[in-house]
């Protein structure tokens, strides 16, 4: 068995080297919604999104408590994760700039964005995936809220090319994947 590195091997795990790591994992992009006490929606990009548990099924969604999304979904104790695909791209930059907020819902990718029912949250039907979740634990870390909600509800389309091909970010930026046999 060989001995482990010495403590100084390992750098102090400074902010800018911690996010340069977690810059070169891949991930998954998702947009998180939510809607508000006056039943207005709320969404944001995220990365940070994980499943937590089979029995129950259950999701993890980590957000920034600056984020505009924090105060709607602590208050409203629901939110949707919609996966986003591959040619779903447009929809990031509203998503993740505050000055486009007010263009977040104006998309026709939207279903029951604007609806006056409060219980529907808002969700993408052409993602490759949709799960709707209730909060059953908020914890705060660090500048984060870790939001564990049960699965209400599910959404997959049919397993098309299109819809399979998940949205991926790596090092800032897009990046592909194809699925092997």
């Amino acid at each position: 068995m060989q001995s482990p590195a010495s403590p100084t091997a390992w750098a102090e795990p400074a902010i800018g080297a911690f996010r340069e790591a977690m810059r070169r994992l891949a991930a998954s992009v998702m947009i998180v919604t939510t809607r508000d006490g006056e039943g207005h929606p709320h969404g944001m990009v995220a990365s940070s999104v994980i499943p937590v548990s089979m029995e129950p099924p259950s999701m993890l969604v980590a957000v920034n408590r600056g984020a505009g999304l924090h105060p709607a979904l602590s208050a409203s104790g629901r939110f949707c994760v919609n996966l986003l695909a591959g040619h779903q791209h447009h929809l990031l930059a509203p998503f993740s700039q505050t000055s486009l907020r007010v263009e977040r819902f104006r998309s026709d990718d939207w279903a029951d964005a604007w609806s006056l029912a409060a219980d529907r949250l808002p969700w993408l039907p052409q993602a490759p995936a949709a799960i709707e979740c209730a909060v059953d634990l908020a914890t705060d870390y660090g500048t984060h809220t870790l939001f564990i909600g049960r699965v209400l509800s599910v959404h997959c389309p049919d397993a098309t090319a299109g819809a399979m091909s998940p949205l991926v970010w790596l090092a800032g930026e897009r990046a592909a994947l194809t699925a092997t046999a």
